[in-house]
């Protein structure tokens, strides 16, 4: 059973960044929302795997969205999450990291939303860095990406990126 869309895409028109195709009628949509805790990235990657394969999209672009989403999720976990000892987890002080995947416009488009309001950036990294590679990886795998500010229901941004379909894909 699909869950309806939730508004990922709300924004104040006036600010600036990138946007995927809009949501329309016709869309296949899968959201997920899950706690920004590290857990959050394996649950990321079953969840496309399993959502690609019911689409017929995992052999064509499964590995790529895979990999882009798990970086796209672990920057909204390290703007976001916070690594709390386990006696001390409340649910209620969670932070959320929203999931979508869709297919629109002839594209796979992937976004995640966080509560962070901060541009992403690309840092420049040496050899030895540990991390600062995710939104790099993303510009070398997916066929574009951006992200935009949203204002509601609470402040934060979304970081999306697309492939190009050649085919019909199951729904």
């Amino acid at each position: 059973m699909s869950v309806p869309p939730i508004p990922l895409t709300q924004c104040d028109s006036s600010t600036p960044g990138t946007r995927p195709p809009q949501c329309n009628s016709g869309d296949s949509i899968e959201l997920v929302g899950l706690a920004a805790l590290p857990t959050a990235i394996p649950l990321v990657r079953s969840f496309a795997r399993a959502k690609l394969s019911a689409w017929g999209l995992e052999a064509d672009h499964g590995w790529e969205c895979r990999q882009v989403l798990s970086e796209l999720v672990t920057n909204a976990f390290d703007v976001t999450g916070e690594p709390l000892h386990r006696d001390l987890l409340a649910l209620d002080e969670l932070a959320v990291i929203l999931i979508q995947l869709r297919i629109s416009a002839k594209k796979l488009i992937v976004e995640v939303r966080d509560s962070a309001s901060g541009r992403p950036q690309i840092p420049d990294t040496g050899l030895n860095d540990e991390g600062g590679r995710g939104l790099r990886l993303a510009t070398m795998l997916a066929g574009e990406w951006g992200w935009y500010p949203v204002t509601t229901p609470t402040p934060g941004k979304v970081v999306w990126a697309s492939w190009a379909l050649d085919r019909k894909v199951a729904s």
